[in-house]
């Protein structure tokens, strides 16, 4: 006999095709969004969201292409669920997210929250001019994400 037999599973896995993060500068002159590549959230405990900023999809042509990179990491260290509150950190960016979870059966949890990035204090290295003045502004980050057991 397994032990996941025994215990039950306390972890929920990123889904994928259910996962929406869309970022837009303050004030919105334009919108995004990211794929996210993976994560994981155990209630009441650590939430981890990979994403790849080289993904970002915006309604103009080529914008995309300015943001080239390595993935980045979310990562919260505790996660409240009623309501769903995620502080954690980005690039070097705390990020406070605010929401709520829409959805909880035995097979998964979906959660919506929105939050704000504040502007770096250095001015990013080796970057084009276009990630420079988003670099300068607030961001605000809006995510949707369906996790699983």
């Amino acid at each position: 006999m397994t032990d996941t037999a025994v215990l039950p599973a306390i972890g929920y896995t990123l889904r994928r095709d259910r996962c929406v993060i869309e970022v837009s500068p303050r004030p919105p002159l334009v919108r995004g969004r990211l794929t996210a590549t993976g994560g994981h959230w155990t209630p009441g405990s650590t939430l981890t969201v990979t994403f790849d900023p080289g993904s970002l999809r915006t309604g103009i042509p080529f914008l995309g292409r300015a943001f080239r990179g390595g993935e980045l990491t979310f990562t919260a260290d505790v996660v409240g669920e009623d309501p769903f509150l995620a502080e954690g950190r980005v690039a070097g960016r705390e990020v406070r997210l605010c929401g709520e979870v829409r959805h909880r059966d035995e097979q998964g949890v979906v959660v919506w929250a929105v939050g704000v990035v504040p502007p770096v204090r250095r001015k990013p290295r080796r970057a084009g001019r276009l990630v420079r003045l988003l670099a300068r502004r607030r961001l605000r980050v809006e995510i949707a994400i369906e996790f699983v057991r």
